[in-house]
């Protein structure tokens, strides 16, 4: 038979946006009501998906972003003007989001969203409902590994329920499953790291004493900030200090991706920071080019008084902002970290 499929979207519609729904046309579900046929601790069984194809979904993945992993796709509508079942009155009336654990069983974990208004025709996109898990959820407890997200789009004709559940998986990395490191003086941590924030200016203060926190012209400063002509910023040393940009290599971790906006005294809870936290592989740049162009980098700084076991000679930046003067100049704003 020859369906002629008309799609409730325009071709704008069927990709998944990173649009914020917006206005007071929705409903903040936390947390969300689970389907009556998924019991917490048993089980998930989806509900019965319909035998016609009303439903259509497309595009359905993740993507992880700071402490959460974020979820898309859609679900979207399609009148059939051959089916036996008439699809003219049909509307979406209702989605829920539920969590499944790794062994399969409706988890405890509830994921965040916010509910598009019913009943609609307008496809539901739902990166527009702001779907997440955040992977701090005491619920998780000290589980992890692969979990699902099952998400039934539910639409019905007046007198019956047409049901379409997409599965997405993610990973909650072991990272937070590590016991808590006891305090004690015998547990080696690393040395403890404090920040302090200097200006310095490219025809001005255009070098930078880590140590002491302080810009100065200095032709042998730790490190001397100097315009490109072409709207950016390079960094080099006068006394050979190396540079790199920090990298948790193939660890696999989220927790110490660090990056311009994302420091780890921000999410570490009260932990101090170490010089641990910064990881490399090695520190050999003698210089760094365009700054600007890769602000959003935090970089390690190893001096020549470097020593390994007390973080001596051992520095991280991150240019925090920067405004152009005259002459292609600019000021610029550092953080440094360094040892206590």
């Amino acid at each position: 038979m020859n369906f002629k499929k008309i799609l409730l979207m325009s071709a704008f519609a069927v990709s998944t946006l990173g649009l914020v729904a917006c206005g007071s046309e929705s409903t903040t579900v936390e947390p969300p009501a689970t389907p009556s046929s998924a019991s917490q601790g048993e089980p998930y069984v989806p509900p019965e998906d319909t035998e016609y194809d009303i439903i259509s979904m497309v595009d359905f993945d993740k993507r992880i972003s700071g402490e959460s992993v974020y979820f898309t796709g859609s679900f979207a509508l399609v009148l059939d003007t051959n089916a036996t079942q008439n699809t003219d009155d049909v509307t979406f009336k209702d989605m829920n989001i539920t969590v499944i654990d790794p062994n399969g069983n409706v988890s405890a974990v509830q994921a965040k969203y916010t509910k598009p208004q019913f009943p609609t025709q307008n496809p539901i996109r739902i990166n527009e409902t702001l779907a997440h898990v955040d992977f701090l959820d005491a619920a998780f407890g000290s589980v992890c590994g692969n979990f699902q997200v099952a998400i039934t789009a539910t639409a019905t004709d007046g007198s019956k329920d047409f049901n379409k559940t997409a599965k997405i998986e993610f990973t909650r990395p072991d990272t937070y499953c590590k016991a808590p490191e006891v305090s004690s003086s015998s547990v080696q941590t690393g040395v403890v790291m404090v920040t302090c924030d200097v200006e310095v200016a490219t025809n001005g203060n255009n070098a930078l004493d880590l140590g002491t926190c302080t810009a100065l012209q200095s032709a042998t400063a730790d490190i001397i900030f100097t315009k490109d002509g072409n709207g950016d910023v390079n960094a080099s040393s006068g006394n050979g200090s190396m540079f790199s940009p920090i990298t948790n290599g193939d660890g696999g971790s989220y927790d110490d991706d660090w990056s311009k906006g994302y420091y780890p005294e921000d999410h570490k809870n009260g932990v101090p920071t170490y010089n641990t936290d910064f990881q490399f592989r090695s520190i050999t740049g003698t210089s760094l080019t365009g700054l600007f162009e890769n602000e959003s980098n935090i970089y390690v700084v190893k001096t020549p008084l470097y020593n390994e076991a007390t973080a001596t000679g051992f520095f991280a930046f991150v240019v925090l902002n920067y405004e152009e003067t005259t002459n292609k100049d600019f000021n610029l704003t550092i953080r440094v970290w360094r040892a206590q």
